[in-house]
């Protein structure tokens, strides 16, 4: 792949986030996927085979972005532009960044129940009865997972295989966010799901950890640190990637996320990740800081890692 094809994803990524409108390719997959769980949920066959099914119906949105290249490789320039775009749309880092952002906004404003709103949209947690210690805490959470999901994992597999590589990611990752719930609905459906992005996220969110330590300095935090927290509690999760960034943020950041939560009405006993006290609005200012030096860090090593395989 054309590393120009990376830098510019990274390029539109910076300057324009994920634009608005229901035309946005992953708005758009993410319609199929209910129509695909309608037509998958009466099919005669047990929830785990159905949830397999509705995994391999989902993957046929690569084929129009694999048309795309194939048809960007006759096209010079204009073909390397098509590219970028494609991976650009897949790519989520700055619209995560600043999602959480309105969520430090709320809190720095003092309104509690904006800030509830405001992460109600990123978290499947629920978030009704949390404090300025939980929304931090939570925020601070989704950041370093999503750090390694819509970020790292798509600059990566770009830089491997372009944007359908980047795309076979984000399907994969989509449709763990919508069925990949441990609820008696998804345990068995989304089973397929939540395996898939498992085996596409072990590298990345492991990646995305050390990427993290190595910049954990600009944050307060240094390497060692943050390297003793991931090896300590990085598997500490049910989710065999989830706590890898997470650890990470915490050594960094010295504080400790997670613990027990309400998800769907049903409290689950989550272990701590990290040691000190509980994040405040401060920490989740500097976890900002962090994800963005890291974004930056994990950009250049894409970059390197793009033209290597060019």
């Amino acid at each position: 792949m054309s590393i120009l094809s990376l830098v510019i994803a990274l390029i539109l990524d910076l300057i324009f986030g994920d634009p608005p409108g229901n035309w946005h390719p992953v708005k758009l997959l993410g319609r199929q996927i209910d129509l695909v769980e309608s037509y998958c949920r009466t099919l005669p066959v047990s929830s785990t085979t159905q949830g397999c099914v509705y995994v391999a119906f989902n993957m046929l949105f690569i084929i129009p972005i694999a048309v795309i290249c194939f048809a960007a490789s006759f096209l010079g320039p204009l073909g390397i532009l098509m590219n970028g775009v494609l991976i650009y749309f897949a790519l989520g880092g700055t619209c995560l960044a600043r999602e959480v952002g309105t969520v430090a906004d709320a809190l720095a404003l003092g309104s509690v129940p904006e800030a509830r709103g405001r992460l109600r949209m990123l978290v499947s947690r629920d978030v009704d009865e949390m404090g300025e210690t939980e929304i931090a805490s939570s925020a601070i959470e989704t950041l370093s997972e999503n750090f390694s999901d819509s970020a790292a994992a798509t600059l990566l597999y770009a830089a491997i295989g372009g944007p359908v590589l980047a795309w076979i990611h984000r399907v994969s990752n989509t449709l763990d966010a919508m069925a990949g719930y441990k609820t008696e609905e998804y345990a068995d459906f989304g089973f397929a799901s939540a395996k898939l992005d498992d085996i596409l996220n072990f590298i990345p969110s492991r990646l995305s950890a050390l990427i993290i330590a190595l910049t954990s300095k600009t944050a307060g935090g240094n390497f060692r640190e943050t390297i003793r927290a991931v090896m300590d509690c990085g598997g500490s999760l049910a989710s065999p990637n989830a706590g890898y960034p997470i650890a990470a943020f915490a050594g960094a950041l010295r504080v400790k996320l997670c613990g027990p939560a309400s998800y769907f009405g049903e409290m689950r006993d989550k272990p701590f990740i990290g040691q000190g006290r509980c994040p405040d609005l401060q920490d989740l200012g500097r976890a900002m800081s962090l994800y963005w030096n890291s974004y930056a860090l994990f950009s250049v090593l894409s970059l390197l890692t793009a033209w290597i395989f060019s």
